[in-house]
């Protein structure tokens, strides 16, 4: 088997269990007949997830390359430790974004991934953190309509209650 023929086995899993859970999305009540609800954007990633992981399957099994990747010469190469890194990362992320809110914990997530992908210019990692984090908050519920908790943190210090 080839990286691409596992790749996509991986992601098509992946996609499919991700569209199934798209259908356990709770909608508001009266929104049966919204053009878009909480299960839109979701249901068109999975099926498109499926369907890209499908064609790379079919195209990785056409090709049939002979090149065997799973030999332990190989598997030294990759950086695991970074890997892992990652998804402590991203629980972390999963962990603090109801307390301190979404900007706040996709600035810090942000950060600490330029800084395990090794990038060395502050001012950029800042920049882009701040940038990616605000722009999206803001195209969310101004752009979209779809609106994000600002988190315990928020409410702590403005003594609002969401």
């Amino acid at each position: 088997m080839t990286k691409n023929t596992i790749g996509s086995i991986f992601f098509l899993v992946f996609s499919s269990f991700y569209f199934f859970n798209v259908f356990s999305i709770k909608k508001m009540p009266g929104s049966q007949f919204e053009v878009m609800t909480a299960s839109t954007f979701p249901f068109y990633i999975g099926l498109a997830g499926i369907i890209v992981s499908l064609m790379i399957l079919i195209f990785s099994l056409i090709k049939k390359d002979d090149n065997d990747f799973l030999t332990l010469k190989y598997l030294k190469t990759l950086d695991f430790k970074t890997t892992l890194y990652f998804v402590i990362a991203m629980i972390f992320y999963g962990f603090t974004i109801r307390t301190l809110g979404f900007i706040i914990s996709t600035i810090i997530f942000l950060l600490i991934g330029f800084l395990l992908l090794k990038e060395k210019n502050i001012k950029r990692i800042l920049l882009i953190s701040c940038g990616v984090s605000i722009g999206f908050y803001l195209l969310l519920n101004n752009v979209l309509g779809v609106y994000i908790d600002p988190g315990m943190l928020y409410e702590y210090f403005l003594g609002e209650q969401s």
